[in-house]
């Protein structure tokens, strides 16, 4: 049975009207759970009456499927090991923000643990009013690492495209960004021309964020770069005399992969942002396209049909030697490698269905994780736990993120658009 947790989500447009609403449905939780309480924030001062951040931190952990997490009724001002192990808990968060100025807070918390009788993490920070869902998130990464031993992927950004029609039935695109939680959300772009394959810069820092993505408005296909927070114009990279689509960033955000038609044959470029130069990875009569980089930019891997089909091929940069890695069906795609280096998420056809695979790069395994009818857009999360992807519900789509293991899924879904082609950024300073 599908346990839900459901979550209003506005869409900010730059004119500042609400274009749609999302949805976090929480599907599957593992059964394993960590018991952990999150204690309302104690609330010094007039101004940090509203700046309570223990829902979001909650919101984040249950949402991820590795705890089972509770706020209590009432405001916990003093740890008491021998209450909360009746209460079933492990772990405890309390926490307190007090009002320094108009502006600033000083905000504090502490990770206990129950059994040990023991401080687990223990911080106390000055914050402007504006970074408190920061903060949140970055908090939530903190618990998730002090009891899981993992990096979380809360601090974290989504970029998607959402698809709408007009009340004349013309389709509307939007390129939308959002935290992690699809919360702050956020579209500035919008075009009656499609609009896809949208993906993060790795930078780390807000200003330096930037988003390529592949965009029809000039009646074909051709790359753009947007930079969301920073005041700058969107830039058009330069093509061929064909069509430019499928961006990636390189580890070091200095270039992008893409897919360029030259002279009719598609081929995988590297696109130097800092000389302005094309590099040629592939030169092959059959369709390359799809490419992304290996977290270390030593090798590229790519969707391919010189075999007569559609199948996954790495190419090392240093050797410019191509192997075939996917032999299981007759359809794989849009492969993107984990941040270890060691698996693909890809799109792989069972049936007449396409589903969301995994493909073990040691030992050649292919693992299916997903179910849908047409899964698609595979990415995984900054600690390689969880992957996103689009899929159809109903005929509508949806993004599903999904944990590596299967043991876990939530879902982002609007009441009024189609919502398609996620990427997840890496985490946040």
């Amino acid at each position: 049975m599908k346990s839900k947790l459901w979550l209003a989500l506005f869409l900010i447009l730059s004119v500042g009207m609400a274009h749609g609403v999302l949805e976090v449905t929480v599907v599957k939780k593992d059964e394993n759970t960590f018991p952990i309480a999150i204690s309302k924030f104690k609330l010094i001062g007039k101004g940090a009456q509203d700046k309570d951040i223990s829902k979001i931190i909650h919101t984040n952990l249950t949402r991820s499927g590795r705890f089972n997490a509770i706020i209590p009724s009432t405001v916990v001002d003093k740890f008491n090991t021998e209450f909360w192990k009746k209460k079933n808990r492990e772990a405890v968060v309390i926490g307190s923000i007090e009002q320094e100025s108009s502006k600033i807070y000083r905000l504090s918390f502490t990770l206990f643990d129950v059994y040990n009788n023991a401080k687990l993490l223990s911080r106390s920070t000055r914050i402007h009013t504006r970074d408190f869902r920061k903060v949140a998130h970055q908090i939530s990464d903190n618990i998730y690492e002090a009891l899981l031993g993992e990096n979380g992927s809360f601090n974290t950004l989504l970029t998607y495209i959402t698809v709408k029609e007009d009340s004349k039935g013309k389709k509307i695109y939007r390129l939308n960004i959002a935290d992690a939680d699809a919360m702050n959300a956020k579209s500035r772009i919008k075009h009656s021309s499609p609009m896809l394959s949208p993906v993060w810069s790795p930078d780390r820092n807000y200003k330096d964020k930037k988003i390529a993505y592949v965009s029809f408005e000039n009646g074909r296909s051709e790359v753009f770069i947007w930079h969301p927070f920073a005041n700058k114009k969107v830039q058009r990279l330069p093509h061929f005399d064909g069509i430019a689509s499928s961006p990636s960033w390189h580890p070091n955000g200095k270039s992008l992969l893409m897919t360029m038609s030259f002279k009719g044959n598609k081929d995988i470029y590297a696109y130097n942002l800092e000389s302005n130069r094309f590099t040629r990875w592939t030169k092959h009569q059959g369709i390359d396209t799809e490419a992304s980089y290996s977290p270390d930019g030593k090798r590229i891997v790519f969707t391919s049909d010189r075999s007569g089909q559609p199948q996954i091929y790495i190419r090392d940069l240093a050797t410019n030697q191509v192997n075939r890695v996917t032999f299981s069906g007759r359809y794989n795609a849009k492969a993107t490698f984990s941040p270890d280096g060691k698996q693909l998420a890809l799109v792989h056809r069972v049936d007449s269905d396409y589903r969301i695979a995994l493909l073990n790069l040691k030992t050649s395994e292919l693992t299916v994780i997903s179910n849908g009818q047409l899964d698609e857009s595979p990415h995984f999360s900054p600690n390689g736990d969880m992957i996103i992807f689009s899929s159809n519900r109903k005929t509508k789509g949806v993004l599903s993120v999904i944990s590596v293991e299967g043991n876990r899924s939530y879902e982002l879904s609007s009441y009024n658009a189609e919502v398609r082609e996620p990427n997840w950024s890496t985490h946040l300073k």
